[in-house]
């Protein structure tokens, strides 16, 4: 979920799914943006269009708009499956240029749609999953004349589109962006609050807010401010203010759906196994786990004479952290022995976990004792000619499914062992940063270096 630049590759459509096309985009220099055009990410018709017809052709499905975007007004949809106890609320594309998920989420509303087989009834009959599928229409179908040709290019970006105003907040929150030439937005996923209620701070409290540092820990020459929001005698730093329709519209969906787990799959840059030496191996996936303070010592920014806020989720249950453990192992352990072409599923890592309180995991699982679970599969948008879109769609497919099968037969999957999430390798270095063994380290090398961790932006705040 690292953010990134203009898209730079497209590929082809994966085996197995019929895409919105398999036109590839064209460019001519390294680094330069690219048109999606055709190629194998829906457009928001043409999501709307599929989801409409799953719906009319089986009597399993239940489709419901849930609200419209800030910017392009297009519909947010929400699909339910299954009839069973154990709930499951699934978002995926949260951030607009990450799309993947979006579409191995399509191939299994599609399988559970109209699947006969004994595996299929078993999961419906125990699961009930809510899927928000693409929960950023706006950056998804992101366009701009790069060129001056008169013509846009559908290039998606990771905000929304939808501007700040004054009269809003205080203060303009760090995580809306303003980029020069292009419409303003929102990172959606920081825009979550843990009181599902809040309306915004009121004036005369501006002591609830703070300017960000630097990496450097230096105040930056730009000022960000940041919401530090009190609940139950703590301060959650960096708390979202819920000015999306998208992130209101999630919330609402979660707490009808009163999930037992809650899973988000985002992208990230072209993660390494750690201590891969001079050629480094990729990671096709890393997992993280929200958890509480039954495990806080083990978590990458563990620091014993700061509140757990800073870097666990202390409205986390030891029994909710636990389940959130075994889940993110269960998907690690199932790709690692997913057989066939694809020997990179043997390399999923973990994403170091620190508590993010503007983020989907750490705000809402503790509203309904979710256990909670990030994908980052590997590759950006403009990656996906290094990792291919084929390989990233079916390592994401698996592990939901794979999810499904284990819940479905164990709601509390007691036969996984929590601990050996923490043995799971945090992920290195990017692989274009990773050139030899002395610079392919580990996220908690870094931070015990007194670095920012890789693939932590910022220090504890993350990117995801």
């Amino acid at each position: 979920m690292q953010r990134r630049g203009f898209l730079t590759a497209v590929a082809s459509v994966g085996a197995g799914l019929t895409a919105a096309g398999s036109v590839r985009g064209t460019g001519t220099e390294d680094g330069e943006p690219i048109d999606l055009g055709a190629g194998p990410y829906r457009t928001n018709e043409q999501l709307t269009r599929d989801l409409q017809a799953l719906d009319d052709s089986s009597e399993r499905i239940s489709l419901r708009e849930l609200a419209r975007s800030a910017g392009r007004g297009d519909p947010i949809h929400e699909v339910q499956v299954g009839e069973g106890e154990t709930n499951v609320h699934l978002i995926t594309q949260i951030h607009g240029d990450e799309p993947v998920g979006t579409e191995a989420a399509l191939l299994e509303l599609r399988r559970l749609a109209h699947g006969t087989t004994e595996e299929v009834h078993r999961t419906l009959d125990a699961l009930t999953l809510t899927v928000i599928p693409r929960v950023n229409p706006d950056g998804a179908m992101y366009a701009i004349d790069t060129d001056e040709d008169g013509r846009e290019e559908r290039l998606s970006r990771r905000q929304n589109t939808q501007k700040w105003e004054s009269n809003e907040s205080r203060y303009e929150p760090y995580y809306h962006a303003t980029p020069d030439g292009e419409p303003p937005g929102h990172d959606l996923n920081r825009d979550f609050n843990i009181r599902p209620d809040f309306e915004g701070v009121p004036e005369g409290e501006g002591d609830r807010w703070s300017k960000l540092e630097s990496e450097g820990g230096e105040e930056s020459s730009e000022v960000e401010w940041a919401l530090n929001m009190p609940y139950e005698d703590r301060t959650l730093s960096e708390s979202g203010l819920l000015f999306g329709p998208e992130t209101r519209a999630v919330v609402d969906s979660f707490l009808r759906a009163d999930p037992d787990y809650a899973i988000t799959h985002h992208h990230q840059g072209l993660a390494t196994l750690p201590d891969s030496g001079s050629s480094p191996k990729p990671s096709v996936l890393s997992v993280m786990a929200a958890f509480g303070p039954a495990y806080e010592e083990k978590a990458p920014y563990y620091d014993a004479d700061a509140p757990t806020a800073e870097y666990a989720n202390p409205f986390l249950s030891a029994g909710t952290s636990e389940r959130a453990l075994r889940l993110n192992t269960l998907v690690a352990d199932a790709l690692a022995e997913t057989a066939g072409p694809w020997d990179a599923f043997d390399s999923v890592t973990r994403y170091g976990y620190t508590s993010l309180w503007g983020s989907y995991l750490d705000t809402l699982c503790p509203r309904t004792g979710a256990a909670g679970m990030l994908y980052e599969i590997a590759g950006q948008s403009d990656e996906v000619g290094s990792r291919g879109f084929g390989l990233k769609l079916e390592a994401t497919r698996v592990g939901f499914e794979e999810t499904w099968k284990a819940l479905a037969s164990d709601p509390d999957l007691s036969g996984v062992d929590a601990e050996s999430y923490f043995e799971i390798p945090l992920k290195g270095e990017d692989l274009d940063e990773a050139t030899d063994e002395e610079t392919a380290g580990s996220e908690a090398n870094n931070a015990n270096e007194g670095g920012s961790g890789l693939g932590l932006q910022s220090g504890p705040i993350g990117t995801r």
